[in-house]
């Protein structure tokens, strides 16, 4: 028998909830079985398409059309099968262009599985460092970095220090996290380097815990917003700076 919470638990998934409403639909969601598999199985299918997107490219002119339905606000809800061998077939004629491209927005707005986001908020992290464009605003100064967000992303990321506990702040930059800007605040602690990643809450489903090659990776959720702190010091350490994160009053 289908789940009467089916149609509020695929409003949640799609980022239409907030507030109470998003807290309602999340905790039917952890005790109710037809509604966790409806979240696996969207996250599994938008999975599969950002990596045939990663894999296949859209073409520039299906890209433009994406683009000018998403500013109109008009593009409908359609989601079509998805065959690999075919993804671009016929994409690119008539109303088939159209449907073709709301059904990819659609698509690559539902959140990432568990797995996937862990494993991408530690690629983000890893390859900030190797590319040598971690800060973007250095300082360690929260009332230089806070600001700096403003306009750039949609959130009002904290911003503490804990020099004393030998977690300095060190700057800031911008990433893209579940489709999402994210702001990530940097922090030193000793040789090592912690991230820490804060997004709007889509209906992601957060991993809790995870490492991925070395690198240890703690999520939580708080409000409307999603929180990552990601880094290469031992899992002990890391815990402690979120527990200090988790501290500071809203």
């Amino acid at each position: 028998m289908s789940c009467p919470e089916l149609l509020r638990t695929q409003a949640y998934l799609d980022g239409e909830l907030e507030g109470i409403a998003a807290s309602e639909a999340e905790r039917h969601i952890e005790t109710c079985a037809e509604c966790q598999q409806a979240s696996a199985d969207a996250a599994q299918l938008s999975d599969a398409i950002r990596s045939e997107l990663a894999t296949h490219p859209a073409p520039d002119a299906l890209r433009a059309g994406i683009g000018a339905m998403l500013d109109e606000e008009t593009a409908p809800r359609i989601v079509v099968p998805f065959k690999r061998r075919s993804f671009w077939y016929g994409a690119l004629s008539g109303a088939g262009a159209m449907a073709a491209a709301a059904s990819v927005a659609f698509l690559l707005i539902l959140p990432p599985s568990a797995e996937t986001l862990a494993q991408s908020i530690t690629d983000d992290h890893t390859t900030a460092m190797a590319s040598g464009h971690l800060i973007q605003i250095a300082s360690s100064n929260h009332h230089v970095v806070k600001p700096w967000f403003a306009g750039k992303v949609d959130v009002s990321p904290p911003t503490p220090d804990f020099p004393d506990q030998n977690f300095t702040l060190t700057g800031g930059r911008v990433d893209q996290v579940a489709g999402s800007h994210a702001a990530v605040v940097v922090y030193k602690h000793g040789r090592h380097v912690i991230d820490l990643f804060v997004w709007p809450d889509k209906g992601s489903m957060l991993p809790g815990t995870a490492t991925r090659h070395g690198y240890h990776s703690i999520f939580w959720k708080s409000g409307d917003l999603n929180f990552a702190a990601v880094s290469d010091t031992e899992r002990r350490e890391l815990e402690k700076f979120v527990a200090l994160v988790r501290s500071q009053p809203e």
